[in-house]
């Protein structure tokens, strides 16, 4: 049996465990545990219990009261010893990473979990390809193409392992290796050992193919090859897996020989009463225009060990609002603008640092991962007055050219081909410059252009998170949160944290393009100091969404007059645990979505008018800061901007301050308030769970289509 070594602290204890129950001569033929209880003789050590192979499949029963019918009883595990504070078998679930403490344990009698030595390079807890399994003779049918997230078992020529008929684990399917069909025959005799409801095998989920969601036959040929290219993206794991690759041993020296030019480091012994850091090695994926350079490394320093006014002391990264993202995408659809795209090769190596840093080498430029290497590059550049990472330049002849900055990532675009190539020249000057051409892959946000405009999403993005929590193959749902949830108010066990916030955070980010999770990943996030298996379910419905609507894109088209819209609207008393409202706002320039968010208020208020107001104002503020953006661009918009609500009436005297801002605006004739019916408020999908047809329907107004869909 090979256990990796991840397992070696269970293996050690269990040891330690199975060698005090035995008798020794030294105690006069008592075991050590027998003769602990004689002095503590309530010690919870499990005598009673007998003694299992360690590394065997077991079947851990579940007594939840909120099971239905339907659920599975049991979940798939493996046997790791014995806990140390209670009675019962400690059993880990792999694919939720949970540990059970039980006593209510099925164990498979011949069946170990662990199987050979993982292939060269390769973990064993990494998926091992099924046609490598020893199945029966008979014929098979191959029929998709899928593959188990889960760790596969060791598998005898006379038997053959059947799967839990569990929901978690028959929807983690992920697109790579075929699922083999084997007739029923064949498992007849696999089956008499194991429990009734283990006996059903494993249902089909053919139905629920990823290649069902996912196709790219309507697009263009040139975005076709693009995304291909992007799917077809592989990183090594480990760096020792990718030393044995002469590619990425090749991009690493180049690294090192990039380091050494700017003379990042100095070697000298290190001072005893300074602490170094460490470093590591990080693969970066890398695209632009349809040709994606594999092969691309980072060799970062360990930020995350600094410490505050001893390593450094200020910092600051020239990161993009998302929203001024948008809001350039929709200037470029309406003036016409072509979106160019530029890295600054090894960016950071380019900021001098004003702290001495040890990295076991010190540091004379800042290097990736530390936490003032954006600051000190940054420091470089002038700011605008508008967002810090927009600069901006007017040309006499009245043109325009601007430039947008996220870290090494920058975006040129405007009417002055001169001052664009001067632009060019002058970074160039300053730093080494890579110009990927026409932007296409930004922040891992994919533009595609075409006759109705421009189009964002995150399909990668979406797909490796799929792969990622194994949910290529499982069920679709139509919406990402359900009509009247009581997700808050519904106990349920305590979960993993980590991974829950890990999974929540890849959420939040794909909201920057898919405003029809905001209100869902909103409910989702206030659940981040402590989630429940409730809470994620939540998000893997979010998941399931995201499979039935991989190819939905936001769609930015030019209009006759650049004007604005705010619709803003607030689901009162939306919270059954703490009846606090939920705000919802969106912002439209000349049609296109630009801004948009939900937030549950932070106060409760007492009447609709006051959550209401409460919304309207955070509209407005959006709507404030969208015209310091137009001001520094010197952008000519009509006006006054038409601010959409569903409250009308007069029961503002408790909400002072909210009311009074409003009142201003309205007074300076910056805002002109209209009132939406219920039905036409687009806002609904920001501040509610929706049913199907609502919930479409506002995508459609939104501008969030399938780009697949017929016109």
């Amino acid at each position: 049996m090979f256990v990796s070594n991840v397992y070696w602290r269970e293996v050690v204890l269990t040891a330690a465990y199975l060698i005090n129950k035995l008798p020794t001569r030294v105690l006069n033929d008592i075991s050590p545990i027998k003769h602990m209880l004689s002095f503590f003789p309530s010690s919870p050590l499990m005598l009673s219990l007998p003694s299992r192979v360690f590394g065997y499949v077991t079947f851990v029963h579940s007594h939840n009261p909120h099971h239905g019918k339907l659920d599975p009883k049991v979940v798939k595990c493996v046997f790791i010893g014995y806990p140390s504070n209670k009675k019962g078998f400690k059993c880990y679930h792999s694919q939720s990473r949970r540990f059970f403490v039980s006593i209510d344990v099925t164990f498979h009698k011949t069946q170990s979990f662990f199987v050979g030595p993982p292939l060269q390079g390769e973990s064993n807890l990494e998926v091992k390809p099924v046609e490598s399994l020893p199945f029966p003779t008979q014929d098979v049918q191959v029929q998709e193409v899928t593959k188990l997230t889960l760790v596969l078992e060791q598998v005898q020529m006379s038997k053959l392992d059947v799967s839990i008929p569990d929901n978690s684990i028959e929807e983690q399917v992920q697109l790579s290796e075929p699922e083999v069909s084997i007739p029923d025959n064949s498992i007849e005799d696999a089956t008499d050992d194991m429990p009734i409801a283990l006996r059903k095998g494993k249902r089909s989920c053919l139905k629920y193919l990823i290649s069902q969601f996912v196709h790219i036959d309507h697009l263009f040929v040139q975005h076709q090859s693009f995304i291909a290219a992007i799917d077809a993206i592989k990183t090594p794991r480990s760096v020792h897996k990718a030393l044995k690759d002469e590619n990425w041993v090749q991009v690493m020296k180049k690294e090192m020989e990039a380091l050494e030019k700017n003379s990042t480091w100095e070697i000298v012994d290190g001072p005893k009463d300074k602490r170094a850091i460490g470093c590591r090695w990080i693969s970066v994926k890398y695209k632009s225009d349809g040709i994606v350079e594999r092969y691309k490394v980072r060799l970062v320093a360990k930020g995350y060990t600094q410490t505050y006014e001893i390593d450094y002391k200020e910092t600051f990264a020239p990161v993009a609002k998302m929203n001024t993202v948008r809001v350039i995408i929709s200037l470029a659809t309406h003036f016409g603008g072509n979106l160019q795209q530029f890295d600054v090769k090894n960016v950071f190596l380019h900021g001098n640092l004003e702290e001495e840093v040890y990295m076991e080498i010190p540091l004379k430029k800042a290097l990736y991962g530390l936490k003032q290497s954006p600051q000190a590059w940054f420091g470089r550049f002038a700011q605008s007055q508008g967002d810090h990472t927009l600069f901006i330049k007017h040309s006499p002849n009245g043109k325009l050219t601007f430039l947008l900055v996220y870290v090494d990532d920058m975006i040129i675009i405007g009417d002055d081909e001169i001052e664009k190539l001067n632009m060019k020249e002058k970074l160039a000057t300053q730093f080494e410059m890579k110009e990927l051409g026409k932007l296409k892959y930004f922040l891992r946000i994919e533009v595609v252009y075409s006759k109705q405009g421009i189009f964002i999403s995150q399909r990668k993005y979406v797909l490796d998170l799929l792969k990622e929590t194994g949910k290529l193959g499982c069920k679709i749902s139509r919406v990402p949160i359900e009509q009247n949830h009581r997700i808050e108010c519904e106990e349920s066990p305590i979960i993993e944290k980590s991974q829950y916030q890990r999974l929540v955070g890849k959420l939040i980010y794909l909201s920057h393009t898919r405003l029809d999770i905001a209100y869902a990943v909103s409910v989702v996030s206030q659940f981040m100091h402590d989630p429940r298996e409730r809470h994620l379910q939540a998000v893997e419905r979010i998941l399931q969404y995201f499979k039935a609507s991989l190819e939905k894109r936001l769609l930015f088209k030019k209009e006759g007059t650049l004007s604005m819209k705010i619709y803003t609207n607030a689901d009162y008393v939306g919270s059954v645990v703490n009846r606090r409202s939920t705000s919802g706002y969106c912002m439209f320039l000349e049609g296109n979505l630009v801004t948009w968010r939900s937030k549950k208020q932070n106060v409760v208020a007492r009447s609709s008018a006051e959550a209401e107001f409460r919304a309207m104002a955070q509209g407005i503020c959006e709507r404030l800061w969208m015209e310091i953006i137009l001001d520094d661009l010197k952008v000519k918009y009509k006006g006054p901007v038409n601010v959409h609500n569903s409250v009308q009436h007069d029961k503002t005297k408790h909400i002072e301050i909210n009311r009074h801002f409003i009142k201003e605006k309205l007074d300076s004739g910056l805002i002109v308030t209209t009132h939406v019916p219920i039905g036409l408020q687009v806002t609904d999908v920001f501040t509610k769970g929706l049913l199907t047809t609502r919930f479409q329907e506002l995508n459609d107004k939104l501008r969030i289509i399938d780009i697949h869909l017929p016109n």
